[in-house]
């Protein structure tokens, strides 16, 4: 039976290798990912299309092109590589109340979704708690 998250998993991976400093190259993706050539390029497209910014370059002329996220996207976490959609925190402050607010006039299935964003929003930045003034 196959593994219905092992795409999830190859994707995450690919983003963990290509957030490292020293980033990889075709042949590494390759082979930490167990998947062509061809299935690498279609997931470095895939990225691109997401909104990822990859940079390639070449550290040393006739040596394989090495593919990295931008320094300035990735926020590092213990386990897990994250985007940095770059919010400020004025900007968390505002989206965190107006999901206040929302609470407020929600029917109780809207509250559950509200909460969700909620979660999702101080998962990227888990020093803003509900109410903090930044």
């Amino acid at each position: 039976m196959t593994n219905p998250f092992s795409n999830t998993v190859k994707l995450l991976t690919a983003i963990n290798l290509l957030a490292a400093p020293q980033g990889t190259t075709i042949k590494g993706l390759m082979e930490n990912l167990n998947t062509s050539r061809r299935s690498v390029f279609r997931m470095l497209q895939a990225l691109e299309h997401l909104g990822f910014p990859l940079v390639e370059y070449r550290p040393l002329p006739k040596t394989e092109k090495t593919y990295r996220l931008m320094d300035s996207y990735v926020m590092k976490l213990p386990n897990i590589v994250l985007p940095n959609p770059g919010f400020t925190g004025e900007e968390i402050e505002l989206v965190l109340s107006i999901l206040d607010l929302c609470e407020q006039v929600c029917q109780l299935g809207g509250i559950h979704r509200l909460n969700a964003i909620r979660e999702k929003i101080t998962a990227i930045k888990p020093d803003i708690e509900k109410g903090q003034v930044l």
